[in-house]
């Protein structure tokens, strides 16, 4: 097959026996290393279907291997597919570990009437590994109710991983998995469950790891304490849950509903990936064998903003005293590219395409050190990346009362690519809060003026005051950088209807 040919539901398996014959045995002869699957509801269809769009990524032997024909319906109505495009994200071409992780964008037209549905792939063999892990599942539950909260459906957590990662036996270490939620719901990680979240016999749990693997639920962290000093090859698999952070209503086109406390699963996403217990290392120190990641690489967890007019550009810059940064391995959408720019110094660069604006897109990636035959891996780093609309050049301008007191920006995080600039989203209020919450400004209006001399006047209005922590290699009064902060505080449940300008800014030095 082409790389990144489109693939429809025309296709048949019992019309084809000879690619049913390569099906069956290249899902044998090639090792898996895990996968991931995110879904993003993107509407209705003309004929008033959902539609759904799913990104999935698996990880085998070989690129060449057709496992992504896999996905079928596990429970519910999981609707028809209408298209699906995959393409390769990387690989990695030596050492003894040898894979390549390709992501697949599958679209599927779901009845009105359907409220939820399982999806699931499975099939052998996982790699060779030592917590005797077999054949392979990996199941998406998707609840299509309308929140109550957010008036929309809810969309599932977004996160990727690295295929292969790799820890020496006497250093503890952390692989903490990214779980951004578009919706700002609360995110858990835990350990499948044989045998619908994974393809386990009754006699082994899907948690048969050595004891010191340990996951964080609440910030889905698998914790390596390096206590038993036992090596090997670890297949992995988790599934990651979102959960309100507060009791909700989901609400269906048949006109019931169903309730959702903080305690209740909204989706569950597989997580599945594997980890090599190395040899030991003379030194756990970060920066000596292990790779460092150094300024201007983004930090853990940054949302970063880009649209289809502005290509995203991220400089990742890694550093070992004790081994040489040969390359650097990336999970991320389909399209992003790689360059090198300098010894331990990368360039990964993203354009969405229009099908890709208003979504949210991981993107993970570890420093690869090699010292003479040794191996050795830095942190986990993950990002989320926007996608927004192209920004236009009209600028509505706004006046506003001179009453309002000035807010004070200071300066902790930093600008990535220009105009993509990393936000820091805890916000908090300058002082007390009035007894409403709110600054009630009952002798002030505001008026929007915009540039064909309509106005738009709001008799009366309350104010926030927030102070804010944020960083620019350009102004803050850059109409850019205003857009990208209101789309921010607009995703973290701001109300649209508001206006949204500096009063003041300070700068506080390093």
């Amino acid at each position: 097959m082409i790389e990144g040919q489109r693939l429809t539901d025309t296709m048949s398996f019992s019309q084809s026996p000879i690619l049913l014959l390569l099906l069956a045995s290249g899902s044998w002869a090639n090792h898996f290393f895990g996968g991931t699957m995110t879904f993003n509801p993107r509407g209705t269809n003309p004929d008033g279907t959902f539609r759904v769009e799913h990104r999935y990524k698996t990880s085998l032997h070989s690129c060449s291997d057709l496992g992504y024909y896999g996905w079928s319906c596990y429970l519910g109505d999981c609707g028809t597919q209408t298209n699906l495009l995959v393409q390769t994200v990387d690989q990695e071409t030596s050492g003894n570990y040898i894979w390549c992780q390709r992501e697949g964008v599958m679209n599927r037209s779901v009845s009105s009437n359907t409220k939820t549905f399982d999806l699931y792939f499975e099939g052998g063999n996982w790699m060779y590994n030592d917590n005797s892990i077999g054949f392979w599942r990996l199941l998406t539950h998707v609840d299509l109710g309308i929140r109550s909260d957010k008036g929309k459906v809810n969309r599932s957590p977004q996160t990727t991983v690295i295929p292969v990662m790799r820890v020496p036996v006497n250093c503890p270490k952390d692989f903490k998995l990214l779980s951004f939620d578009p919706d700002g719901d609360e995110v858990n990680c835990r350990y499948a469950v044989p045998s619908d979240e994974c393809y386990t016999p009754s006699s082994i749990t899907s948690s048969n790891v050595p004891l010191d693997f340990t996951i964080q639920t609440a910030s889905c962290t698998l914790s390596f304490s390096s206590q038993s000093n036992k090596m090997g090859m670890y297949a992995v698999q988790m599934m990651m849950e979102d959960f309100p952070a507060q009791s909700i209503s989901l609400s269906y086109t048949d006109g019931s509903q169903s309730s959702r406390t903080p305690g209740d699963t909204l989706s569950k996403l597989p997580v599945q990936f594997a980890i090599i217990v190395d040899l030991a290392v003379p030194s756990c120190t970060d920066g000596e064998y292990l790779p460092l990641f150094l300024s201007p690489t983004p930090a853990q967890g940054a949302v970063l903003y880009t649209s289809t007019d502005q290509p995203l550009e991220i400089t990742v810059k890694a550093q070992a005293t004790q081994s040489m940064v040969s390359e650097l391995l990336v999970s991320g959408p389909q399209r992003i590219t790689e360059s090198t720019t300098g010894p331990g110094v990368y360039r990964l660069k993203w354009t969405p395409n229009n099908d890709e604006e208003g979504g949210f897109y991981p993107v993970c990636f570890i420093a690869v050190g090699v010292n003479g035959s040794f191996t050795y891996h830095s942190e986990l780093r993950c990002v989320i990346v926007k996608a927004g609309r192209p920004i236009k050049t009209t600028v509505t301008h706004i006046t506003t009362p001179d009453s309002i007191s000035p807010t004070n920006f200071s300066s902790t995080t930093e600008l990535i690519a220009n105009p993509t600039t990393e936000l820091k989203t805890k916000l908090t209020t300058t002082q007390e809060p009035a007894a409403t919450g709110f600054t009630y400004l009952s002798n002030n209006n505001f008026t929007t003026k915009h540039l064909d001399n309509s106005t738009v006047k709001i008799e009366r209005g309350y104010t926030v005051r927030l102070s804010m922590q944020v960083s620019s290699l350009t102004s803050l009064k850059d109409y850019v950088f205003l857009q990208q902060l209101r789309e921010e505080l607009t995703r973290l449940g701001l109300p649209g209807a508001y206006i949204l300008r500096l009063n003041a800014i300070q700068q506080i030095c390093p």
